[in-house]
Parts: C-alpha cells; structure tokens; sequence
C-alpha cells in the first residue's frame, strides 16, 4: 500500500520536467512548443480545428478526405512530393483525422523544422485540389471503409450503435462517413470545404523537441502567421438532449462470435468545472476494464466464462459528451442474456460497494502512469498538447487532470455509475452471427 502511494505522489512531479512555450499571430494562429534537447529530433505537428462534427448532412467524410488530400500536390509541390521530402529527410510524417480535429506531423532532425513548417504552410495555403486526384483518391477511401467498418463486424455494430445512441450531437456519424455520402462527393464540395475551414484561425502549430523557441516563432511568423486572415466559423456543438429510456438494436452481420456491446452518453472534462466527476468516470472505467486484475476480465470472462473477452473506455478529453462504452465477445448466443445480466450486475456492485484501497489505488496510479510515460514519445507529448488546445481544454491545465485523478475517493467512483451508468441511460447492441460464406 505504501508503494502505491508512493507512485501517486512521484509520478505527476515527472510530467512537469519542461514548460511550454506561446505565441499568437494577428491572423489566428496559434503556436505551442516544449522544447526538449535530450537528442535532435523534433516533432512538428500542424492541428486544425476541424474534423466529423464540422460536416453537415449528406457530406460526412469531408474531413477525413481532405486530410488524403492534403498529400495530393500543391502550388511548389507535386502530388507525393511533401512525403518523398521528409523521407528524404531521414523524418516519417502521417496524418489523422477525428471527430474534433486534423492533424498533420512529420518527426525529423531538428535541424530541418524550419523546412517542414514551410512546406506545411505553402500545402496549407495553396493546395492544388486536382479533380483528377480526387476521383482516384475517393476510390481509395471507399476502399478504406469497405475493409476498415463494412467488412469488421465489431466497427460496423459500434458505428450503428453510435448513430441509434445519439440524436443530435455529431458523434453519431462516422469519421470516415456514410458510404452513400462518399460515393456523391464532388472535387467542388472538396473545394468549398477547404475555403471555409482551412483558415488561420483553425490552426495550432506544435513543436516539441530539440529547437529554439524564438528560431520556431520567427519561422512560423514568416509562414503560417503571414497568410491573410479570414473569419473562423463557429464550430457545431450541441447540446444532447438526455435519454429518455434504453434502446436496443439487434444486428445480423456475418461474424464468428455474438457480441454484446452497450454505448452511454457522458460528460467530457471542462477544466475547473467537472473535474471530479470526469476523473471518477475514468477511475471506475478503469477498476472495471484496465487489465487482467479488472472487475470485467475476473467475473465475466475467469469466472462465468460467459465472454473470451471484454473491455470498456472513456475518453475525457472531448467536445461535448463522450459515449462511454463496455462490450464482450461471448462464447454463444445463448449467453447473450446472461451476460447482459451479469454486466449490469456488476455496475449494480460497483454504484453499492465502493472500491477498496487497493483497486482504487492501483486505476489511479495506472491512469497517471500512463499518462506520465507517454513523454518518453514527442509524438505523444505533441498528440496530447495539440489534442488538448484543439477541444479547448488547454495543454497547460495537464497537470490538474493527474492530480483530480489522484484525488478520486471510491464514493466519488460509486456517484458516478449511480448517476451515468444506469440500464435507462444506455443503447445495446446484440451481435447475431450470420455464415461468414
């Protein structure tokens, strides 16, 4: 026990080894760097707020598009050609694109950050926008759902879930969009979607490694705060209306096990306003899923052997509301009801007995831990700064999520599964097994 809070005391003080550094530029834009000269390399990381919540109806997929497109050539360079470069280099770079958000990166020698925010900010200001590469690009992203959610059945059941578990809020539609939307996509919706939110004024340039704070800003100043500014819409972020009751969909896809998988609209962290209440939802969701000592693992799969597996999440650092979800991989479809009994039995438990000391203990300093050791990555230190800014939560509030995490008491733990976690709250879904033939 005294080992555990031992490491509940130590681990945070690890996450305040650098500071960040900022600057604002007339048109919007916005720049963050820690800088960190353990070794020459740095992590440069272009953030835009924009990503599935931005579509509107019949254009889902937009965001996610334009990211591929991003890579297909523009004013100085041609299509391919910013990725040969980097690689070049002796860097990698990618991109990825969610709900709240885009984000392009490139990890490189830090003697060529200087070059990589330029090439970002001419592909930024002056991308070419092709028809031709649209039209072979669409295809591939067709492609990409067809493997990725259509031809999964655990994507394609959760992607349903989402849109029967939500009425208004975005997050009920997919990332990567609604085949039929895909399919009647044109390069001029590309086009406008580009004018209206790839602007100054979306931007958050992140730097994390082995560079000057003052050299970054003056490079970022002559390339992205240079472009001219234009007005930032407002982002969509509605309020969703509260659950009536509990909803069931029942899914027959082909699929090699039934599954059972429940998704419940939650609170996301607001610094300073709900930080008790979103850290307990991450320590209860990690004292039923985090591992094999875990309430889930112990009695659905080692002990009723009713599942092979089972998991749950919760993502805090959102928009809005997060769908909180649990689900199990069960060994027949006639376990279906009792697995569903067995899994609401268990958060009848967790909202009546509290966690004891140890479980308690052993999700927090879990949860801290692997936030603390994240920083051994610039890429994962850059994701959580841009990631954090983006949502409008701000990086420099990191520490006060790990110490409202360490500060969770196991009756904090049993208010929240008493007040979210309920049957009335939740959407399920039942997957039945079709032939795979």
């Amino acid at each position: 026990m005294r080992l555990f809070l031992c490491l509940l005391c130590c681990l945070p003080s690890i996450a305040q080894a650098a500071s960040l550094q900022r600057a604002s530029f007339d048109n919007g834009v916005q720049l963050v760097v820690e800088e960190d000269h353990a070794s020459p390399v740095a992590m440069v990381q272009i953030w835009l707020k924009v990503g599935g919540r931005d579509e509107v109806p019949g254009k889902t997929g937009l965001a996610h598009v334009f990211e591929h497109m991003m890579f297909k050539g523009s004013k100085a360079l041609k299509a391919g050609e910013h990725s040969k470069t980097i690689s070049a280099m002796g860097g990698n770079d990618n991109a990825f694109t969610s709900t709240d958000f885009t984000a392009y990166f490139e990890t490189v020698p830090a003697a060529k950050v200087k070059q990589v925010i330029g090439m970002e900010a001419e592909r930024f200001a002056h991308l070419r926008l092709a028809d031709e590469e649209f039209q072979k690009e669409i295809k591939v992203i067709m492609e990409e759902r067809r493997m990725r959610t259509e031809d999964d059945p655990n994507s394609h059941m959760f992607e349903e879930l989402s849109a029967a578990a939500l009425r208004l809020h975005p997050y009920r539609n997919p990332v990567i969009g609604w085949m039929q939307d895909l399919q009647r996509l044109t390069i001029e919706d590309v086009r406008a979607f580009y004018q209206l939110h790839y602007i100054p004024g979306n931007v958050t340039v992140v730097v994390v490694g082995d560079v000057d704070f003052a050299a970054v800003k003056k490079q970022v100043a002559r390339t992205f705060g240079s472009i001219k500014a234009r007005p930032t819409p407002a982002r969509f972020n509605p309020q969703e209306p509260a659950p009536l009751g509990a909803k069931r969909m029942d899914v027959h896809l082909p699929a090699k096990l039934p599954i059972m998988a429940m998704v419940i609209p939650v609170p996301v962290w607001q610094a300073g306003v709900n930080d008790k209440e979103t850290a307990a939802l991450s320590v209860a969701t990690y004292a039923l899923a985090g591992g094999r000592s875990a309430l889930m693992q112990q009695q659905l799969v080692d002990q009723s052997r009713l599942a092979f597996s089972v998991d749950a999440g919760y993502d805090p650092f959102g928009m809005g509301l997060d769908l909180w979800y649990a689900y199990g991989a069960l060994r027949d479809v006639k376990d279906v009801d009792a697995f569903q009994t067995a899994m609401w039995k268990l958060m009848t438990q967790l909202a009546q007995q509290p966690l004891t000391t140890e479980q308690l203990h052993t999700a927090q300093r879990n949860i801290v831990a692997s936030e603390v050791f994240a920083r051994d990555s610039l890429y994962l230190r850059a994701k959580r700064i841009g990631r954090m800014e983006t949502v409008g939560i701000g990086a420099d509030h990191f520490d006060d999520w790990l110490n409202a995490v360490r500060q969770v008491t196991a009756e904090d733990v049993q208010k929240v599964v008493k007040q979210y976690l309920q049957p009335r709250r939740a959407t399920t879904g039942i997957l039945y097994p079709e032939s795979m033939q």
